[in-house]
């Protein structure tokens, strides 16, 4: 009985191994396979359609095609990030393309004319012309115009016989652009450049600019040169400027502890989890890029007064050579020869401190409208103070 009832009690392995190797055989061979409940992939955006021949395609127009060919040819979740964006940034774009269309021809033709002015000078009225931009304008364009004297010191003829070649390959693509966008071959009158999609005429202009260059060799050599001067003048700005980098890292490694522990607690709660552990470092790199801008405001002050100095004798002497040339050696009972009277100093002080006076008045800038005029010089000056502090603030 003992023995029954511990058999019953407890089955043996064989009893186990039967019952699940008959379950597993009851079950059925034909059971459907489950539904698979993944989303079907989107289809891909419709390929554009090439406007029909005659039409004219205005800046909407070429920018709509634009983004759809772009679209149709990028995976599912870029296009549709394309294609929601693109109803914000198609009339920002077209705005821009048009002010570029309208101003860009201004800035070259000014720009052409103050070039030939300048060069119609006689070498001492240039020296006087140049030294009265820098009594005035001097402290804006501190890195540029330290940039240019690099240049001047690291082999100015070399660089002038790159860019004189460089000029003419640009000219010579401008006018051959210029016949390709007059053409009208197949006759409808209306030119062919207006008429085909972005991607074609990109690629036509391309072509176009290729077949104008008439040296490949010569203009890559060129721009090639160009560029390692450009690494040279680097160099010697960093050492210039080292002050002014140092100045405003060190105030920044300073405070930014002390910024951080301010901010964090406030800024936190607002941004969601994905972001917070970016939070530290957008406030340092704020607080560094606040200081740098400091740093080069007061590098602006001390360049006024240096290129007010400056320029106000190279004005002086320059105005003085020219009259000598011309056979004036006195005025009022003065002479007017550098080296036998103290009128240039007096005069160039003056102005040194004249030109100092204006540009501290104007917070070392242009003011409006002549900033306008000067406002490729500006990015030119922006780009030069971002080359030199980048790789300084990136070290640190």
């Amino acid at each position: 009985v003992s023995s029954r009832w511990r058999a019953e009690r407890y089955p043996s392995l064989g009893h186990v191994m039967a019952f699940l190797f008959g379950k597993l055989a009851d079950r059925k061979k034909t059971d459907a396979p489950s539904p698979d409940i993944t989303e079907p992939p989107s289809p891909p955006p419709p390929k554009p359609k090439p406007p029909p021949p005659g039409t004219l395609l205005t800046h909407e127009d070429r920018l709509d095609l634009l983004v759809s060919d772009i679209s149709s040819r990028a995976p599912p979740r870029l296009a549709e990030a394309i294609l929601k964006a693109a109803p914000v940034l198609t009339p920002v774009a077209v705005v821009l393309i048009k002010v570029l269309n309208v101003v860009g021809p201004v800035y070259i033709r000014l720009f052409s004319l103050i070039y030939a002015f300048l060069a119609a000078l006689p070498y001492d009225l240039f020296q006087a012309a140049m030294g009265l931009g820098l009594c005035f304008f001097g402290g804006g364009y501190c890195a540029s115009i330290a940039a240019a004297e690099a240049f001047y010191m690291t082999g100015w003829s070399t660089t002038r016989q790159q860019l004189q070649h460089i000029y003419e390959e640009a000219v010579a693509m401008s006018e051959a652009q210029t016949k390709d966008d007059a053409k009208d071959e197949d006759g409808d009158g209306i030119a062919d450049v207006n008429q085909i999609p972005t991607s074609e005429l990109l690629e036509r202009k391309v072509r176009v600019a290729a077949g104008a260059v008439r040296d490949p060799q010569r203009l890559s050599a060129a721009l090639g040169g160009l560029y390692v001067g450009w690494l040279s003048v680097q160099g010697v700005l960093r050492v210039q400027f080292a002050k002014t980098i140092n100045l405003a890292l060190s105030c920044s490694q300073f405070v930014e502890y002390y910024v951080c522990k301010l901010l964090l607690p406030l800024v936190a709660p607002l941004l969601s989890t994905e972001f917070r552990a970016w939070l530290p470092v957008g406030i340092k790199t704020g607080t560094k890029a606040l200081f740098v801008y400091f740093a080069w405001k007061l590098q602006e002050v001390v360049s006024a007064a240096q290129s007010g100095l400056r320029g106000g004798l190279l004005f002086s002497r320059g105005v003085c050579a020219w009259l000598n040339r011309r056979g004036h050696k006195s005025f009022l009972g003065l002479s007017l020869e550098p080296d036998k009277t103290y009128l240039d100093e007096a005069v160039g002080y003056v102005l040194a401190a004249l030109g100092f006076y204006v540009q501290w008045q104007f917070g070392f800038g242009i003011p409006f409208p002549f900033s306008l005029v000067m406002l490729p010089l500006d990015a030119v000056e922006w780009y030069v103070r971002w080359s030199v502090t980048s790789d300084g603030a990136n070290g640190a």
